[in-house]
């Protein structure tokens, strides 16, 4: 027993240690790991953000472009493989629900815009597009892209975020989550559904 638990203390030590370490690379020292902004959160309002548009560096999109409707906030990477994976799901999203309905606003992580734009030169992802210029260690990124149940500093992507017209958060679906996009969708907006 003792053995054990000597083994799991030093498997949490190295748990920590590898923690700390990633945070420079997320962009994070250890006290702005603590002074992250709150989550989204289910059910309550959604965090405000202001985010810069990906090809129009000069503008900048809000929570208030997108009243009235569902929004799903999708944050993504060209290097993320699951990311990638999700944009048929994308695509069929786009043609059940009508704009009207459904803003997609895809957030892009790449470490610049230029992966971005060439990437969504050749390969059709619907929806508006941003720029998290602080990456997963800013302020969206704060919002956002936490892990579920860790700790401040533990950030992922694929990250989906669907807030409601009236603007609280109605579902994440996170790192790591096994729920489908399309089913979290309709089981939102089938009754709010429209051609």
């Amino acid at each position: 027993m003792y053995v054990l638990s000597r083994q799991l203390c030093h498997l949490k030590a190295s748990v920590l240690i590898l923690a700390l370490s990633a945070m420079p690379l997320l962009g994070l020292t250890a006290w702005e790991a603590r002074a992250q902004p709150e989550p989204a959160k289910v059910g309550e309002e959604v965090p405000g953000f202001e985010i810069e548009a990906l090809r129009d560096s000069g503008r900048t999109l809000t929570p208030s472009d997108f009243e009235g409707r569902y929004v799903l906030l999708n944050l993504w990477a060209t290097w993320c493989a699951p990311c990638i994976e999700k944009i048929p799901d994308l695509q069929e999203a786009r043609q059940r629900y009508s704009e009207e309905k459904l803003a997609i606003l895809n957030v892009s992580f790449d470490r610049s815009r230029s992966k971005a734009t060439t990437f969504l030169d050749k390969r059709e992802m619907p929806g508006s597009h941003a720029y998290a210029s602080g990456g997963l260690g800013g302020e969206f990124g704060g919002k956002f892209a936490r892990v579920p149940g860790e700790s401040a500093s533990m950030r992922g992507i694929p990250n989906l975020t669907l807030v409601g017209p009236e603007g609280k958060v109605a579902a994440i679906i996170g790192v790591g989550d096994s729920a489908d996009l399309l089913v979290v969708l309709n089981k939102h907006l089938s009754r709010r559904r429209s051609g």
